[in-house]
């Protein structure tokens, strides 16, 4: 069984995305990756903090959708892998639904196997749709979705 702790910055997102419904995501996509024996940390942010977090982390001065953070190691907690801490700009999570005209729970699951598969080894060198890691994202958002019965 995975361990997932779960930071909010304001209680409007821990309205919007309830810890529960997040835990279930998560765990269906650490399942379908393999990984449920795995730890991780998530937090959602503001724009602003994640702009900050982006600049002093990786010299980049911008908002990004998604900060990833691998604590990749031989190191366990029990049977439990530490994968690492996701961080996701809840404006940036909005702003995306809205481009893209998916809703809200969706680009959520997107970030959550992006922000995932960073933490397990997977990288990316452009935005390209044919990247191999953004192409599985997709298959994995496909699978999460049908298991949730969307």
């Amino acid at each position: 069984m995975s361990t997932l702790d779960i930071y909010y910055e304001t209680k409007e997102t821990k309205e919007l995305f309830p810890e529960k419904r997040v835990k279930v995501i998560v765990k269906k996509i650490l399942a379908l990756l393999k990984r449920s024996e795995s730890e991780l940390s998530l937090s959602f942010v503001s724009g602003k903090t994640i702009k900050e977090l982006n600049r002093d982390y990786r010299n980049k001065d911008e908002s990004t959708d998604i900060l990833s953070f691998s604590q990749q190691s031989d190191f366990q907690i029990g049977q439990k892998e530490l994968l690492g801490d996701l961080i996701i700009s809840v404006d940036d999570l909005k702003d995306n639904s809205n481009y893209f005209s998916v809703d809200l729970e969706e680009e959520l699951i997107r970030l959550l196997i992006h922000g995932i598969l960073h933490l397990t080894g997977w990288d990316h060198q452009s935005n390209n749709s044919d990247e191999q890691m953004l192409i599985y994202q997709e298959q994995l958002l496909a699978l999460v979705r049908k298991e949730s019965g969307e």
